[in-house]
């Protein structure tokens, strides 16, 4: 009779895994390993930070100079280190986060999101949350503020002028003008300003109404739900009403439940990782089977200069 092949249970597979030197179970490990520590400092950030994700990446230059593309930012939840503060709200505490009044908030645009941004795995989702500043909160039923700094990221206004807006267009433009000015003539072809467009018409602000220091806001249409107000530091206009991502319609006002969490601090460059992630992988994946290759090679060859230490020389004598 054939000998009863001997069972093998979890603990013996567990062994022959942990000790195992086959090329290919060796990174598995080494796979599993990384994984593990990578999942044990995202626990870590998800209970020191309170939010998911923890970390994201700048993928843009809407918000320089205060924060530059490749910055890894470090995202807290809202209320975490105190309460969250808007740039109207903070102008009145004097807090400043990232070079300006108020605090930058991390949201899923419309409140969209997928599996992969659920999880924290924003690489690979399609709908990346948006890295601005919170400018005001606006209840339903109010009307829908447009910030305007024609300086963009290089100064921040002090204050915000409210702009009136002409019933006539010249140039395919709607005319706007600080409310207590005098409205604006007629504009020629060389006339200087800042103009900016939305969905449905185009806007322009001449040079004569541009006051240095100063940015402006222009009150819109009832907002249909409340939110926050938001807007990239080194953009012209804030999002809602004019910023669109992919495709989402036109940028609501940011519901609370949208808001990941707030930015606490950036470290530089690092979030150039994850923005090439594929490449990151491909690299990562290259230098484990080289280095295991050499590993072993080194091992082969320590083992044959061992084997030629213990063979007896030519001229030596063994004893009888």
């Amino acid at each position: 009779m054939a000998e009863k092949e001997p069972s093998r249970d979890i603990r013996t597979m567990i062994h022959e895994f942990r000790t195992s030197e086959h090329w290919a179970v060796s990174l598995a490990r080494d796979i599993l390993w990384v994984a593990a520590v990578v999942g044990c400092i995202a626990l870590a950030l998800y209970l020191i930070c309170g939010t998911w994700p923890a970390v994201v990446t700048v993928e843009s230059g809407s918000m320089e100079p205060h924060m530059n593309i490749g910055d890894l930012v470090v995202v807290v939840a809202p209320d975490r280190f105190g309460p969250l503060q808007t740039w109207d709200e903070a102008h009145a505490t004097g807090y400043q986060k990232f070079g300006d009044y108020g605090d930058v908030i991390i949201y899923r645009p419309n409140g969209e999101t997928d599996f992969w941004a659920q999880i924290g795995l924003l690489p690979l989702s399609k709908q990346h949350p948006i890295i601005h500043r919170a400018m005001t909160w606006v209840d339903a039923g109010d009307p829908e503020p447009s910030y305007l700094n024609p300086y963009r990221g290089n100064v921040t206004p002090s204050g915000y002028i409210p702009l009136a807006t002409t019933n006539t267009t010249e140039y395919g433009y709607y005319l706007m003008y600080p409310e207590n000015a005098t409205p604006p003539g007629n504009l020629s072809e060389y006339s200087q300003g800042m103009g900016f467009s939305t969905a449905t018409a185009k806007y322009f602000l001449p040079e004569q109404y541009v006051i240095n220091g100063s940015g402006y806001v222009r009150y819109g249409d009832a907002t249909a739900h409340g939110g926050y107000i938001t807007k990239g530091d080194n953009n012209p206009v804030s999002d809602e009403g004019y910023l669109t991502v992919g495709d989402i319609q036109t940028i609501e006002p940011v519901e609370k439940d949208w808001v990941v969490g707030k930015a606490l601090f950036t470290i530089p460059l690092i979030g150039l990782l994850p923005l090439n992630i594929w490449w990151v992988i491909l690299v990562f994946i290259v230098v484990m089977v080289a280095w295991d290759w050499y590993a072993k090679r080194k091992e082969a060859e320590s083992g044959k200069k061992a084997g030629k230490s213990r063979k007896p020389s030519k001229g030596s004598r063994q004893k009888k």
